[in-house]
């Protein structure tokens, strides 16, 4: 009998609810901070700002233009300063704080915990394979049950590599004793968590709620819902 394929989720936009999370922890941020009173528009230009330059601060961390340290206050540096506000004190605390409120949001896709449970119950090692940073994640996984159904959290800093690096996937293998054929990867990232998983010998699905997936996709199937998983997977 074969042993149950090894499963390896991303856990940002593909079980934590990143948007609606990170939408209710910035709301709270612009509203304690006074923006309204010291930028140009509302929160939904403020958040606009911030999303593109949050978005690009995370492709120079990946490519390894952009330090952690840097980045956690850099993008609300250059979110202030698009909304009008030069305050490099203001940027410099608002990065902490969203880093602290953040993970404790707790908001997950629809049914994570139903399929996590229902994996487990059919023999999967499940693990999640994250580029987010370690603290934070540790503590989502935590406060939202998701720590129940796992095995391991791994993150890219643990790792040392970061998704889609061959050298992260290979050091995940290293970690959990599996083997390349046996694992399959799920995830919302088509370069990092498909891809990469791809060509490192994985086999994967695209966790794809907007229904934009490359037709030349190497992922073995592509869900627009987590509960769609139970009859992709083996």
């Amino acid at each position: 009998m074969n042993q149950p394929a090894v499963l390896f989720f991303d856990l940002d936009r593909t079980l934590w609810d990143f948007e609606r999370n990170s939408m209710e922890t910035l709301k709270g941020l612009y509203a304690d901070c006074g923006l309204a009173e010291k930028g140009e528009g509302g929160f939904e230009d403020f958040n606009a700002i911030y999303q593109r330059e949050n978005a690009q601060c995370w492709a120079d961390y990946r490519e390894g233009r952009m330090a952690k340290e840097v980045l956690r206050s850099e993008r609300f540096l250059r979110a202030l300063r698009g909304y009008g506000i030069e305050d490099a004190q203001l940027a410099e605390h608002m990065g902490w704080q969203y880093v602290e409120r953040g993970p404790h949001q707790r908001h997950l896709l629809p049914g994570t915990l139903e399929v996590l449970e229902a994996l487990k119950s059919r023999g999967h090692d499940i693990h999640i394979l994250t580029n987010g940073f370690s603290e934070v994640q540790h503590i989502k996984v935590e406060n939202t049950g998701i720590a129940a159904h796992i095995d391991r959290l791994l993150t890219s800093e643990e790792l040392g590599y970061l998704k889609p690096a061959r050298a992260c996937y290979d050091a995940a293998l290293a970690v959990t004793g599996a083997k390349a054929v046996d694992c399959w990867m799920i995830g919302d990232d088509h370069a990092a968590d498909i891809v990469g998983a791809h060509e490192a010998g994985w086999r994967a699905v695209h966790f794809d709620p907007t229904g934009e997936y490359p037709a030349d996709s190497p992922a073995v199937a592509a869900v627009a819902h987590l509960r769609d998983l139970l009859a992709v997977l083996p």
